[in-house]
């Protein structure tokens, strides 16, 4: 299945359901929300997807989870594109964990293989490489145990051996 990237900017939106989310991710185990994906049509249901935050520090991957629909098109999420008659895409996904401070950051993802990706994406739904899915997911999963624990700090550390 495809590995796709989702952007949330607090300068466009201060998602205000993202502690009542968390909430619920350590209740039920997981969270199902509706998201943008732009004009990206060929997402796949249970495709995988990472969060990343951008627009203003701390930068970087917040959260993680599948994908539950295909996009399908509805009037914009910003109001004033909307009374203009804009049009976006909307899917659902399904959040397995998700924290508003990056448990890897950008500046970490600028090390090879993952600086040869845009993590910055300008729209959600951007689809990411298998190779370097293939080399996150384990660096991903890794920081998700130590967060869970309090084993570490979130965004510490670096990738482990055979990742890079």
């Amino acid at each position: 299945m495809a590995t796709h990237v989702f952007a949330w900017n607090p300068k466009l939106w201060n998602w205000p359901e993202l502690a009542r989310e968390r909430a619920r991710i350590a209740r039920r185990g997981h969270v199902d929300i509706e998201w943008a994906c732009g004009r990206i049509r060929a997402i796949e249901p249970g495709s995988r997807a990472f969060f990343v935050r951008v627009g203003v520090p701390p930068k970087g991957l917040i959260a993680s989870g599948y994908t539950l629909t295909e996009p399908r098109a509805d009037a914009h999420w910003i109001g004033h594109r909307a009374k203009r008659g804009a049009i976006t895409r909307y899917l659902r996904l399904r959040l397995e964990f998700l924290t508003d401070v990056p448990l890897i950051t950008l500046d970490e993802l600028a090390r090879p293989p993952f600086g040869r990706y845009r993590w910055a994406v300008r729209q959600s739904g951007t689809r990411m490489p298998g190779s370097i899915a293939d080399a996150l997911e384990p660096w991903w999963e890794e920081r998700v145990r130590a967060a869970s624990t309090g084993a570490a700090r979130p965004g510490s550390g670096t990738p482990r051996a055979g990742v890079r």
